[in-house]
């Protein structure tokens, strides 16, 4: 069967890259969408300690939907599901956030998003004493990245990007280390696999995802018809890349904790608390 032998390739990357085993308590970054609630069900399926978080953004009916068909998934799986209200959390919804960084700072919406999102699942990651956080990105999440980078003429940014990130060994009790079990995996096989499984997810992107660079080069991407070969050699050639890359960025970035919440940052206040303290002056 054909979910079958996705499966298999997913669980054969985490042995590979010894991605998790089965004494890790691994809390999986649950959207409600197909790349999350795949991984979630597979680790569960082959029997690691598996919990799941999500974060609440207040994006209407969009997250009301998400939040109610995780709640049912995760219950039909046995798996606990902790949820973030982010309005509890920060005081308001992502929507009202991001206007406000845009007007202060000129942040485009989805890195808003992004670094909140990481800021939040490290820190609850911690509080739930996980020892692995699993999220969904997938090849061509991984593709879109390197020519976004190789775009900006700056390939250092995405020296992190690899099937295992954070810098463990030194930091540990700083990060969670962060894994990406669908690192190889092409979107258009997930995709697949949700669909023949029944996951009850939604497929439509975000909402608020639109004229931002990411979006962009997905869509050019798209336009290029690449097939899924080629995004496989375009992660590939970039990860024989990173050794040296590493190497060069040696020292030259001290990680610190913030100031202001004591999370990882690589200035005195973190990326998040720097898009937050635009709230306080409102």
């Amino acid at each position: 069967m054909v979910e079958r032998v996705f499966e298999k390739k997913v669980l054969q990357i985490i042995k590979k890259y010894r991605l998790a085993s089965k004494k890790d308590k691994v809390l999986v970054a649950l959207s409600g969408g197909k790349d999350s609630t795949s991984v979630l069900y597979i680790l569960k399926k082959a029997g690691f300690d598996v919990s799941a978080l999500m974060i609440d953004l207040h994006l209407g009916l969009w997250s009301e939907k998400h939040k109610k068909n995780m709640t049912g998934f995760c219950d039909e799986l046995e798996v606990n599901l902790h949820v973030v209200d982010l309005r509890k959390e920060l005081g308001s919804g992502i929507c009202f956030i991001k206007q406000v960084v845009k007007e202060k700072k000129n942040l485009s919406g989805c890195t808003v998003c992004g670094v909140i999102k990481k800021w939040i699942l490290n820190k609850y990651a911690k509080k739930l004493k996980a020892t692995k956080l699993a999220t969904g990105h997938n090849l061509d999440d991984e593709a879109q990245t390197v020519l976004m980078n190789f775009l900006k003429g700056n390939l250092y940014l995405g020296v992190g990007s690899k099937p295992a990130t954070g810098r463990i060994q030194e930091n540990e009790k700083k990060f969670v280390q962060r894994i990406k079990p669908l690192f190889f995996m092409p979107e258009e096989e997930i995709r697949e696999y949700s669909k023949k499984m029944n996951f009850p997810v939604l497929y439509e992107k975000c909402p608020c995802a639109f004229g931002t660079y990411r979006i962009e080069t997905r869509e050019w991407m798209r336009d290029l018809n690449l097939t899924s070969k080629q995004k496989l050699k375009i992660v590939e050639g970039f990860q024989k890349l990173i050794p040296n890359l590493e190497k060069k960025e040696k020292g030259k970035r001290e990680l610190r904790e913030c100031k202001i919440c004591g999370e990882p940052a690589s200035h005195e206040v973190c990326n998040a608390c720097c898009i937050l303290s635009c709230l306080k002056e409102m």
